[in-house]
């Protein structure tokens, strides 16, 4: 049966080591685990505290969440414009392209900085309040969920997350994709032991990574936009492949919210 609690103590080396990796060679890969390893452990608390009464956890979760909060999203800044680049990778014979990858480039150094200030700023906060959490969770090492219970809590997760939203609007479609995330990983929890938790944890990708494939490229034609002749040759076939993916993006998330 999966344990919540090792999770968590897997995803905490993993973001200590992501801090630190950033702190001395930030490459794309050392930035995605530190983005991804903050959501992960939210994750695994939301199954913590809704499987655990302990008044303590709670309390630390929340301050936890609030050391996390500027660094999140001082690495999502840089891990946007890694994504931004690789599918500007694809592009480079056409005009425009190269010109706006110069710019991204500079970009990332700018924010890379601030990501390092970031990062030595809030490290020893993080490390301390994750080792709280890791001598508050100790006592759960004996919890185990089966593949169904996190499912179950991913949908309970899920459900209040996604009501109400509509995908024909941006910003909906986009709180869609963030909750699948955060479900996704909830179920990933089990998805090694449990077919049930990583058939739900695969579903989740699916929706995450459509609606994710139109939200990059979005945020990208909003950068050519802004840096590029009106009529870039590179600015107007972005446009037709981002309309291409939003419009898949809506599919997916539509049928996501009528199951």
């Amino acid at each position: 049966m999966p344990q919540p609690v090792i999770a968590f103590l897997r995803h905490s080396l993993t973001l200590k080591a992501a801090m630190a990796a950033c702190l001395d060679d930030p490459k794309p890969e050392a930035v995605h685990k530190l983005r991804s390893s903050t959501r992960r452990l939210e994750a695994v608390l939301e199954v913590l505290n809704s499987s655990a009464d302990l008044p303590t956890l709670q309390k630390r979760s929340k301050a936890f969440r609030r050391s996390l909060r500027q660094i999140r999203r001082t690495s999502g800044g840089v891990r946007d414009l890694d994504v931004h680049r690789e599918l500007l990778s694809s592009y480079q014979a056409v005009s425009g392209a190269a010109e706006l990858d110069q710019e991204l480039q500079a970009l990332r150094k700018k924010k890379v900085k601030k990501l390092h200030r970031q990062i030595l700023a809030d490290e020893d906060e993080i490390r301390l309040t994750l080792d709280r959490l890791e001598a508050t969770v100790a006592g759960l090492t004996d919890l185990k969920l089966s593949g169904g219970n996190l499912v179950d809590a991913a949908r309970s997760w899920l459900t209040p997350a996604v009501r109400g939203l509509n995908p024909h609007e941006d910003e909906d479609l986009h709180s869609i994709r963030k909750a699948c995330k955060t479900a996704r990983y909830i179920a990933e929890i089990g998805g090694e032991s449990s077919k049930t938790a990583a058939k739900f944890a695969k579903r989740m990708e699916n929706v995450q990574q459509t609606t994710g494939a139109w939200h990059d490229c979005l945020l990208l034609l909003n950068h050519a936009h802004a840096s590029l002749p009106g009529k870039s040759p590179f600015t107007e076939r972005l446009y037709v492949k981002t309309g291409l993916l939003r419009r898949r993006a809506e599919s997916k998330a539509a049928h996501l919210l009528r199951a």
